[in-house]
This record gives structure tokens, C-alpha cells and sequence, in this order.
């Protein structure tokens, strides 16, 4: 064997392959980043500026709604309508009206003016000069016109009449750009008016409100303009684009004549290339469009291209080298290898010496197959396992069974099913999955699905060809061929309804474990296999609805409410009062009544109210028990924790009502102390202001900022006795300890305690200490003398 020759081959057919390899997965990856940071920029900018153009129509349609009910409002408002109706020049009728308009008008910035026409007695009200006019003498001649058109020329009633308005003199600009909303008295529009409603809302407001909307409107040569049906430029970064007739230009053609509301396109405007992308809104007839140049968006691509470039080409020639290296260093362990095992094997058993290394490794490794085969029979033991994980895979669609093939699979992984024939898919749900899962280990818990799953099959099986796969903690699959109720399909729901009560009769009487059943679908395709289980999955989410041990069909869906979702707020605010109020059964009463309210709906909005409606609680707290955010950590991580493990209404119920409870109590306790602060605050006021012959109950109560009535029944039930008795008691002690410690007049005495000489005070002195006030001062001059 010449030993060179073969050397030379493999290390040729070495290099050449890494080579080979190298440069295509460098040209693959590098297309690849490319394509996607393309794509990626040109979907992001389109997601993006069709959000900007989505709010920008919104804020014109907020404008125009605005604009609307203002002028309505106007039409109902009285001396907006005593002045509108009058026959007479009446000054006091028209100050009134001039002053409700300007009182009206003022708070709302994105008014420039508004009008009042009286045509019977020729007399405007405007602001914001608040003055009358005459229509001779009134600065918006414009207005006049449009007011009093022939009768083939009507003015859209309460629409947005882009123009140019005169300002009355004296004003900053001469005109402003304004959009023109008009309301007749009539409905038809015509000469036969009696009065008019005219309200200018500024042009400049819509401008800054659709600039703050993208704040690089004026960047980069941005631009966010709106043009009506006609082309005319009706808001614009630019001022003095308005009223602008731009409909000559190609893009706006395009736009105009297009059949679809909103689009991204290129095209070139002065000879740059620019990103245009337009929304339509039909409520108002206008179009916004976005305006981008080109290089200001794809300029980072076009520096990532480069750079990608750069990168490959340093990397091809990194690989180049390294595979020069690796090409080398690679056939040395070959030629030991080889050596190797020749020293290794026996003199019988070597093989021909004139075989080159490829070949001799090559019989070597035939006897590592035959022990690789060996390991394989040892693999299938292990069968169930890899076809449960492969019958997985099909039902998650991470692998497509092509139409006539999955007969072969079907022999390797000994799966009884034939997906060319119609399937049919059921669900098998363990009840009570927590305290399943608290009352057994995992390997136990393995055992008992296992066992369900054998329960499953051999009911099946009675009827159809099936299998059993466990796809969940707490659930399994079962799919099953039908063909031979193809001919009568409503005895589909029927055989599988009584399948369904078996499995869970059997797994109640021999396993003590409650099961819930949904039935799914017809399955005609392979393709469907995957749609249709998540359906089933998601039909199995209305056992929240139906309970445990139900069996759920697609008829359920029927009875759902699928129209218009509305959460009960005023069902939340009355529960939110009972609780603030300290009222638990009324609160729980309140959220029955919220359930029923919901419980037709689907089951996200079940779910989605329920943790919106705890979530409302939660925010409230602070309004209902003080130092709640604090304290009700717990109880509010309790409540999540359970919520995740939710399976029917009733287990919700039961956790909400024990929520409630604890809320209750935890406002129990704060009510308590919140008595006892107010009874301390209390005492301690009266000892600061005993002097103040004002010093009364009702002064204690403008200094806590209480009902007098509320604070002397809680001071009465806490100490026993009244604030005005409280007062007394400490303005007696204060007397005895002044009359026994000092020889202050007796005048004096009663003046710093706050007390006024007077009969009754006298007898209460003396019915407090059992004697009067002088007796008492002589028999302490007595006392202190011996």
C-alpha cells in the first residue's frame, strides 16, 4: 500500500470539504441576516407608522366629536337659544347670551371662535371679541357668504369646513387657519333658517396635538400631513402648507384612487425616495399621511449590509486558515487511529494489511454497529415513552404527517391509529389537580394516569381504534378512528358522551379520582389535527362554568354571550361600598351578582374580570381599611397563589368570599384603633384647652374634623362618660389642686380654668366636692394653719 498516495487523498478531500462548508454557511448566514434586518425594518417602520397614523386619525375623530357636541350643547343652552329666537334687538337678551358663550368657549383651547346668527334681526354674537354684529359689519365675511348660499348650495351640517378665517381687528395675525363647524335651526339647510350655531376650531390645535403624537414629525425630514378627498392639505407641520392643493402629486393620486383605507408604499417625491404610509377615516373623509425619506430609515441597513460584508469575508478567511490547519492536524489521530487498532486486534482476526486507512476503519466500525444495533433492541424498550412524545409532537404540529405516509411511522412507534381516516379527539381532565397533587408523590401520581390511560383505551376501544396521550400534568388525550359512523354523524357526540361516563365511572369506582371530559372535534385531514386540539383545549376551559365530572361539547358554546363584553362597574362600585362599609354578606352578595352577570361570557372574560375584579379591590384598600397596602400582603399573595389553580365558579366563589372575610376582619381591627386614637386625641385636647371657656364638644369636633354627634357617642362609649362631663371632671381637679397649692383669689382661679361665675357652677361645685367653693378654701386655710 503506498501510504503517500492515500495521505494525500484524504487531506485533500478533507480540506475541501471544510472549505466547502465554510464558504456556504458563511453565504447562507450572511443572506440570512440581511433578509431579516431588511424585513424586520421595513415590517417595524410599517407597524409603526400605521400606529402613529391610527392615533392621528383618532385625535382629528376626538376633535371632530368634540367640536360636534359643543355646538349641540350650544343649541340646547337657554340664553344661547333666547337670543338665537328672538324677534327684537333686546341689549340685556344679548349681553346674557355673549357672556354664556364666552364663559363656554374660553375653557376649551381648541376653539379659535364661535358664532351665534340671529337671521331674523341680522345679529351675530361672537368671541372671542364678546361683542354683536351686524352681518354688514361682522370681520368674518366668509361666514356670511357660506350662511346665505343659493339654495343648490348647501353647507354640510356639524362638518369640518377647512378655510381661512378673518380675525377681528386689533388681533395678532390677520387670518387664522381654522376648521368650520355649522348647525342650522332647520334640517334641510336652505334660506329658511332662523338662526345658526358657528364654531371655528383652531387648525393649530390639531397640528401640535398630531405633532406630540410622533416627536420625530420635524426630525430627519419627517412629515405627518392630512389631505381631504379633494387633495387639499388640511393640517400640515408646516402652517403655511394649509389649503395647500397638492392633489398634482403622484403619491396623493395613488392614495386617492387606492380601494384600500391604509397602506405603506414607496415612492419619489423631488427625486428622493420616500416611505409614505396613509390611513384613511371615514367618519370624517380625510387621509393622514406619513412621509419618511428613505436613507433617514434604511440608512443602518444599509451600514449593516456593509459591515455583515466586511464581517464574512474576515471570517471566510479566519475559516480558510483554520481549516488549512484543521485539515492537517485532522489526519494525524487517523493514521494513529488506524495503528492503534491494528496493535489491538488479534493475529486471527486482522485485517488485510493492504487496506487503505478508510477501509480498515470502515470494517472496524462495522463491529461498533452491530453493538450500536444491539443498543437500538434495548431503545424500544423504552417505546411508549417516545411514542407518547411523538404523538405529542403531532398535536402541537411540531411534526406534519404528509398525507399516505404516516403508516410507516405508525409501525416504528406501534401506533394503532390511521390518521388517513377520519379522527375524533376527546379530552380527559383530572378534577381537583392540587389537592391530586398534595395527596400523592410523583411517581405515584405517574401511576394513577398511567392507569386512567389504560381505563381510557380499553373503554375506547370497545367501539374505535384509539390511543391515550398524556399531555399534561393533569390531562390526557384520546384519538380515535370513526369511519364507521361516518354515514350517521350525530351519533358521533352520543357514542363519545357514553365512552366519556364510563371512563370517568370506572376511574371514580376503582381510582376515588373525579374526571371531567370535553369532546372535541372531527378530524378529516392531518393538517387539522393541530387546530382542532386547541380548540378541544380551550373548550375544556369552560369546566370553570360546568364543574366537575361535566362532560363539555361544543353545543356549550351556543349558550355563550359573544357579543358585546361589559364588565358590571356599577356591580363592583357597590361592592367596593359594602366593604368600605364593613357590610361582608352585602359585599358577597354583590359579587354573586356579578357572576351571574358574567358567566355567559367566554372564558377569558370570565377569568379576566375575575382577576380585574380582585385587582379593583386591591386598589380600593386603602380607601377601605387604613394601613391595608401594608397588612394585606398576605392575604392579597394568598389570593394570586390560589387563582392559578382555579377549576369552577364554586372554587372561585369560596376564595373570594374568605378574601372578603379577611378583609373584614383586618378592617375590624383597624376600626378599633382608629376609636381608641380619636378617644386619646380627645383627652389630650381638653388638657391643652381646659383654660378656653369655649372649650365644648363641638369644638372637639371641628378640631378632629368630626360629626359632634358621632365623637360624643364614640367618646361616651370609651370613657364612660360625655365630653362635657370630661370637662368638667378636669376643670374641678384643676380648681381643687389650685385652691389646695396656691393662694390665688378665688376669681383668679376660676378664670385660668375657664370657668364663669354662675349659680350652676356653684352647685356643681358643691354637689362634686360635697362642699361650697368658700367652705372649701376655709376648711384648706384651716388644714394648712395646724
Amino acid at each position: 500500500m503506498d501510504s503517500f498516495k492515500v495521505r494525500t487523498s484524504i487531506y485533500k478531500k478533507l480540506l475541501l470539504s471544510f472549505v466547502g462548508i465554510i464558504t456556504a454557511l458563511i453565504l447562507v448566514v450572511s443572506s440570512m441576516l440581511y433578509y431579516n434586518y431588511n424585513s424586520s425594518s421595513i415590517s417595524m417602520l410599517k407597524d409603526m407608522k400605521a400606529d402613529i397614523l391610527s392615533k392621528t386619525s383618532y385625535s382629528a375623530v376626538y376633535m371632530d366629536t368634540i367640536a360636534r357636541k359643543f355646538c349641540q350643547s350650544l343649541s340646547l343652552n337657554n340664553p344661547i337659544i333666547a337670543f338665537a329666537n328672538s324677534n327684537d334687538e333686546d341689549i340685556l337678551n344679548i349681553s346674557t347670551a355673549i357672556r354664556t358663550l364666552s364663559a363656554l368657549a374660553i375653557p376649551n383651547t381648541y376653539i379659535h371662535s364661535a358664532y351665534v346668527y340671529n337671521k331674523k334681526i341680522d345679529t351675530i354674537i361672537s368671541t372671542p371679541s364678546d361683542t354683536f354684529y351686524s352681518s354688514s359689519d361682522f370681520f368674518d365675511k366668509e361666514i356670511i357668504k357660506m350662511l346665505n348660499r343659493p339654495l343648490n348650495s348647501k353647507i354640510p351640517t356639524l362638518y369640518p369646513i377647512p378655510r381661512k378665517v378673518a380675525n377681528p381687528e386689533g388681533a395678532n395675525k390677520k387670518f387664522a387657519n381654522v376648521y368650520t363647524y355649522v348647525l342650522f335651526d332647520t334640517n334641510d339647510n336652505r334660506e329658511n333658517f332662523n338662526n345658526a350655531i358657528v364654531l371655528n376650531v383652531d387648525a393649530d390645535w390639531l397640528r401640535m396635538t398630531i405633532s406630540s403624537i410622533d416627536t420625530k414629525m420635524n426630525n430627519e425630514g419627517n412629515e405627518l400631513l392630512v389631505v381631504n378627498e379633494s387633495g387639499i392639505t388640511i393640517s400640515h407641520s408646516s402652517p403655511d402648507m394649509f389649503m395647500k392643493n397638492i392633489s398634482d402629486q403622484d403619491y396623493i393620486q395613488s392614495i386617492l384612487s387606492s380601494e384600500e383605507a391604509s397602506g405603506t408604499f414607496f415612492d419619489d417625491i423631488d427625486h428622493k425616495k420616500n416611505v409614505i404610509s396613509y390611513v384613511s377615516s371615514e367618519n370624517l373623509g380625510w387621509t393622514f399621511l406619513s412621509i419618511t425619506p428613505y436613507d433617514s430609515v434604511f440608512a443602518s441597513v444599509q451600514r449593516n449590509r456593509t459591515i455583515t460584508i466586511v464581517f464574512c469575508l474576515v471570517v471566510l478567511l479566519l475559516g480558510l486558515f483554520y481549516a488549512y490547519l484543521a485539515s492537517k492536524k485532522l489526519y494525524r489521530p487517523i493514521g494513529v487511529l488506524t495503528n492503534g487498532i491494528k496493535q489491538r486486534l488479534n493475529p486471527e482476526s486482522r485485517m488485510d494489511t493492504n487496506m487503505d486507512e478508510v477501509g480498515f476503519l470502515t470494517s472496524a466500525f462495522n463491529g461498533i454497529i452491530d453493538k450500536t444495533t444491539y443498543l437500538e433492541n434495548m431503545k424500544r424498550n423504552s417505546a411508549p415513552l417516545l411514542k407518547n412524545e411523538f404523538l405529542i409532537k403531532i398535536l402541537n404540529g411540531h411534526i406534519v404527517l404528509p398525507n399516505g405516509k404516516p403508516a410507516a411511522t405508525g409501525k416504528e412507534f406501534n401506533i394503532d391509529l390511521d390518521f388517513n381516516d377520519v379522527v375524533f379527539l376527546y379530552i380527559l381532565k383530572i378534577d381537583f389537580y392540587k389537592d391530586f397533587v398534595e395527596k400523592y408523590n410523583e411517581i405515584d401520581r405517574s401511576l394513577y394516569k398511567y392507569a386512567i390511560a389504560n381505563i381510557a383505551k380499553d373503554v375506547t376501544s370497545e367501539y374505535f381504534v384509539n390511543e391515550v396521550i398524556d399531555t399534561a400534568p393533569d390531562q390526557l388525550v384520546v384519538m380515535a378512528n370513526i369511519d364507521e359512523l361516518l354515514e350517521n354523524p350525530n351519533m358521533i357526540y352520543d357514542s363519545f358522551h357514553v365512552i366519556v361516563a364510563k371512563v370517568q365511572s370506572y376511574a371514580q369506582q376503582h381510582l376515588n379520582i373525579s374526571l371531567s371530559g370535553t369532546l372535541g372535534y372531527r378530524i378529516e385531514s392531518p393538517e387539522q389535527i393541530k387546530p382542532i386540539y386547541e380548540q378541544t383545549r380551550n373548550l375544556s376551559m369552560y369546566r370553570i362554568q360546568y364543574g366537575h365530572c361535566s362532560i363539555i361539547t361544543p353545543d356549550i358554546l351556543k349558550k355563550v354571550d359573544n357579543g358585546h363584553f361589559k364588565f358590571p362597574t356599577s356591580k363592583e362600585k357597590q361592592l367596593i361600598d359594602s366593604l368600605k362599609l364593613g357590610s361582608g354578606n352585602a359585599a358577597k352578595e354583590t359579587y354573586k351578582d356579578i357572576i351571574k352577570t358574567i358567566e355567559r361570557s367566554s372564558y377569558d372574560n370570565i377569568v379576566t374580570s375575575i382577576i380585574y375584579l380582585f385587582f379593583s379591590i386591591y386598589n380600593s384598600l386603602n380607601q377601605i381599611v387604613a394601613e391595608a397596602p401594608s397588612k394585606f400582603n398576605d392575604i392579597s399573595l394568598d389570593f394570586l397563589h390560589k387563582v392559578t389553580a382555579f377549576e369552577t365558579l364554586e372554587e372561585i366563589e369560596e376564595t373570594f368570599f374568605e378574601l372578603i372575610d379577611d378583609i373584614i376582619l383586618l378592617k375590624d381591627g383597624t376600626k378599633d384603633r382608629r376609636k381608641n386614637e380619636i378617644v386619646n386625641q380627645v383627652i389630650e385636647y381638653i388638657h391643652e384647652h381646659y383654660p378656653d371657656k369655649n372649650l365644648s364638644l363641638n369644638s372637639c369636633a371641628e378640631f378632629l374634623s368630626l360629626s359632634s354627634v358621632y365623637l360624643g357617642k364614640l367618646f361616651k362609649n370609651a370613657a364612660g362618660k360625655s365630653v362635657a362631663e370630661y370637662i368638667t371632671t378636669i376643670r374641678m381637679e384643676k380648681i381643687k389642686h389650685d385652691l389646695e397649692n396656691s393662694s390665688m383669689p378665688i376669681n383668679d382661679i376660676l378664670e385660668k380654668c375657664g370657668i364663669e361665675k354662675s349659680n350652676y357652677f356653684y352647685t356643681s361645685f358643691k354637689k362634686y366636692f360635697g362642699f361650697s367653693l368658700t367652705e372649701y378654701r376655709l376648711k384648706v386655710s384651716k388644714i394648712k394653719d395646724e
